[in-house]
Protein backbone atom coordinates (compact mmCIF):
# COMPACT_ATOMS: atom_id res chain seq x y z
CA UNK A 1 0.00 0.00 0.00
CA UNK A 2 1.50 3.30 -1.58
CA UNK A 3 2.10 5.63 2.07
CA UNK A 4 1.22 9.09 1.36
CA UNK A 5 -1.29 11.24 -0.27
CA UNK A 6 -1.06 10.86 -4.01
CA UNK A 7 -1.28 7.32 -5.14
CA UNK A 8 1.45 6.12 -7.77
CA UNK A 9 0.70 3.42 -10.40
CA UNK A 10 3.65 3.24 -11.84
CA UNK A 11 4.48 -0.73 -10.77
CA UNK A 12 1.01 -2.33 -10.45
CA UNK A 13 -0.21 -4.94 -12.56
CA UNK A 14 -3.28 -3.66 -15.38
CA UNK A 15 -6.04 -5.20 -15.83
CA UNK A 16 -7.62 -5.71 -18.98
CA UNK A 17 -11.51 -6.62 -20.05
CA UNK A 18 -11.77 -10.17 -21.46
CA UNK A 19 -13.72 -10.47 -24.78
CA UNK A 20 -16.23 -12.55 -23.26
CA UNK A 21 -16.85 -9.88 -20.53
CA UNK A 22 -17.15 -7.19 -23.20
CA UNK A 23 -19.53 -9.44 -24.85
CA UNK A 24 -21.48 -10.24 -21.92
CA UNK A 25 -22.07 -6.74 -21.42
CA UNK A 26 -23.03 -5.08 -24.48
CA UNK A 27 -25.57 -8.39 -24.44
CA UNK A 28 -26.97 -6.80 -21.11
CA UNK A 29 -26.98 -3.33 -22.57
CA UNK A 30 -29.11 -4.65 -25.72
CA UNK A 31 -31.50 -6.90 -23.39
CA UNK A 32 -32.28 -3.74 -21.17
CA UNK A 33 -32.46 -1.25 -24.19
CA UNK A 34 -35.17 -4.00 -25.63
CA UNK A 35 -36.99 -4.31 -22.26
CA UNK A 36 -36.90 -0.13 -21.77
CA UNK A 37 -38.50 -0.06 -25.47
CA UNK A 38 -41.39 -2.86 -24.31
CA UNK A 39 -42.12 -0.97 -21.31
CA UNK A 40 -42.33 2.34 -23.71
CA UNK A 41 -44.64 0.34 -25.58
CA UNK A 42 -47.27 -0.98 -22.68
CA UNK A 43 -47.09 2.51 -21.14
CA UNK A 44 -48.27 4.21 -24.49
CA UNK A 45 -51.26 1.32 -24.84
CA UNK A 46 -52.17 2.49 -21.26
CA UNK A 47 -52.08 5.97 -22.38
CA UNK A 48 -54.32 5.59 -25.41
CA UNK A 49 -56.60 3.68 -22.89
CA UNK A 50 -56.60 6.54 -20.59
CA UNK A 51 -57.24 8.93 -23.71
CA UNK A 52 -60.79 7.92 -24.14
CA UNK A 53 -61.46 8.32 -20.55
CA UNK A 54 -60.73 11.84 -20.37
CA UNK A 55 -62.76 13.89 -17.87
CA UNK A 56 -65.46 16.04 -20.05
CA UNK A 57 -64.39 19.52 -20.95
CA UNK A 58 -60.85 18.67 -21.70
CA UNK A 59 -59.45 17.99 -24.53
CA UNK A 60 -57.65 14.39 -24.93
CA UNK A 61 -53.68 15.29 -25.95
CA UNK A 62 -52.60 15.33 -29.31
CA UNK A 63 -50.00 13.03 -30.79
CA UNK A 64 -47.34 15.77 -30.69
CA UNK A 65 -47.89 16.45 -26.85
CA UNK A 66 -47.08 12.69 -26.23
CA UNK A 67 -44.11 13.37 -28.27
CA UNK A 68 -43.11 15.61 -26.29
CA UNK A 69 -43.67 13.78 -23.07
CA UNK A 70 -41.57 11.11 -24.47
CA UNK A 71 -39.08 13.20 -24.82
CA UNK A 72 -39.08 14.49 -21.71
CA UNK A 73 -38.92 11.28 -20.43
CA UNK A 74 -35.52 10.99 -22.34
CA UNK A 75 -34.56 14.34 -20.83
CA UNK A 76 -35.71 12.77 -17.11
CA UNK A 77 -33.65 10.07 -18.08
CA UNK A 78 -30.14 11.79 -17.96
CA UNK A 79 -28.26 11.91 -14.61
CA UNK A 80 -27.65 15.27 -13.31
CA UNK A 81 -26.91 18.62 -14.89
CA UNK A 82 -26.99 16.70 -18.63
CA UNK A 83 -30.42 16.91 -18.14
CA UNK A 84 -30.98 20.20 -17.92
CA UNK A 85 -28.86 21.46 -20.52
CA UNK A 86 -28.89 20.24 -23.95
CA UNK A 87 -25.43 19.96 -24.55
CA UNK A 88 -23.96 19.11 -28.42
CA UNK A 89 -20.91 17.46 -28.50
CA UNK A 90 -18.97 16.72 -32.00
CA UNK A 91 -16.57 14.51 -30.36
CA UNK A 92 -19.09 12.51 -28.60
CA UNK A 93 -19.27 8.84 -29.65
CA UNK A 94 -22.62 8.20 -31.00
CA UNK A 95 -23.86 4.49 -30.64
CA UNK A 96 -23.30 2.68 -33.84
CA UNK A 97 -27.22 1.09 -33.61
CA UNK A 98 -28.61 4.70 -33.70
CA UNK A 99 -26.28 5.48 -36.66
CA UNK A 100 -27.68 2.68 -38.72
CA UNK A 101 -31.58 3.72 -37.56
CA UNK A 102 -31.01 7.30 -38.82
CA UNK A 103 -29.22 5.91 -41.99
CA UNK A 104 -32.14 3.61 -42.39
CA UNK A 105 -35.00 6.47 -41.88
CA UNK A 106 -32.77 8.78 -44.25
CA UNK A 107 -33.40 6.54 -47.63
CA UNK A 108 -36.75 7.17 -47.05
CA UNK A 109 -37.82 3.48 -47.53
CA UNK A 110 -37.12 1.21 -51.03
CA UNK A 111 -34.48 2.80 -52.56
CA UNK A 112 -32.69 0.95 -55.10
CA UNK A 113 -29.63 2.56 -54.93
CA UNK A 114 -28.66 3.46 -51.80
CA UNK A 115 -27.04 6.82 -51.44
CA UNK A 116 -23.17 6.62 -51.90
CA UNK A 117 -20.86 9.30 -50.05
CA UNK A 118 -18.45 11.78 -52.30
CA UNK A 119 -15.75 9.90 -52.01
CA UNK A 120 -17.31 6.24 -53.11
CA UNK A 121 -18.55 8.73 -56.05
CA UNK A 122 -15.76 9.90 -57.02
CA UNK A 123 -13.36 6.40 -56.71
CA UNK A 124 -16.36 5.09 -58.93
CA UNK A 125 -16.24 7.66 -61.31
CA UNK A 126 -12.33 7.29 -61.54
CA UNK A 127 -12.41 3.70 -62.27
CA UNK A 128 -15.26 4.19 -64.59
CA UNK A 129 -12.81 6.98 -66.96
CA UNK A 130 -9.50 4.28 -66.32
CA UNK A 131 -11.51 1.70 -68.10
CA UNK A 132 -12.98 3.85 -70.48
CA UNK A 133 -9.63 5.44 -71.81
CA UNK A 134 -8.39 1.59 -71.65
CA UNK A 135 -10.77 0.50 -73.98
CA UNK A 136 -9.73 3.87 -75.88
CA UNK A 137 -6.41 2.99 -76.00
CA UNK A 138 -6.83 -0.56 -76.97
CA UNK A 139 -8.58 0.40 -80.05
CA UNK A 140 -5.74 2.91 -80.69
CA UNK A 141 -7.93 6.27 -80.50
CA UNK A 142 -6.01 8.10 -77.82
CA UNK A 143 -3.31 10.28 -78.69
CA UNK A 144 -0.50 8.14 -76.78
CA UNK A 145 -2.42 4.96 -78.38
CA UNK A 146 -1.49 6.82 -81.75
CA UNK A 147 2.09 7.71 -80.38
CA UNK A 148 2.71 4.09 -79.81
CA UNK A 149 1.54 2.56 -82.91
CA UNK A 150 3.89 5.10 -84.87
CA UNK A 151 6.76 3.96 -82.68
CA UNK A 152 6.35 0.48 -83.39
CA UNK A 153 5.43 1.04 -87.01
CA UNK A 154 8.79 2.73 -86.94
CA UNK A 155 10.80 -0.02 -84.94
CA UNK A 156 9.29 -2.39 -87.11
CA UNK A 157 10.42 -0.85 -90.02
CA UNK A 158 14.03 -0.06 -88.92
CA UNK A 159 13.96 -4.89 -87.96
CA UNK A 160 12.72 -5.36 -91.44
CA UNK A 161 15.66 -2.64 -93.04
CA UNK A 162 18.17 -4.11 -90.77
CA UNK A 163 17.06 -8.17 -91.67
CA UNK A 164 16.78 -7.16 -95.23
CA UNK A 165 20.32 -5.49 -95.25
CA UNK A 166 21.15 -8.77 -92.97
CA UNK A 167 19.81 -11.47 -95.85
CA UNK A 168 21.71 -9.71 -98.43
CA UNK A 169 25.14 -9.80 -96.76
CA UNK A 170 24.33 -13.50 -96.36
CA UNK A 171 23.83 -13.74 -99.93
CA UNK A 172 27.22 -11.72 -100.72
CA UNK A 173 29.22 -14.44 -98.70
CA UNK A 174 27.74 -17.39 -99.66
CA UNK A 175 28.56 -15.89 -103.42
CA UNK A 176 31.98 -15.37 -102.55
CA UNK A 177 32.18 -18.31 -101.03
CA UNK A 178 30.83 -20.17 -104.26
CA UNK A 179 32.69 -18.22 -106.37
CA UNK A 180 35.81 -18.84 -104.65
CA UNK A 181 35.80 -22.98 -104.64
CA UNK A 182 34.86 -23.60 -108.01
Amino acid sequence: MPRGKYVNHKGRSRHFTSPEEMQQQSEDESSSEESGEEEEQAGSSKGNAKKGAAPPGTLPPSDSEEEDESSEDDRDAKKGVAGLIEIENPNRAVKKVAQKVEKLNVSGGDSAKPELTRREREQIEKQKARLRYEKLHADGKTAQAKSDLARLALIRQQRADAAAKREAEKKLAEDKKGTTKS
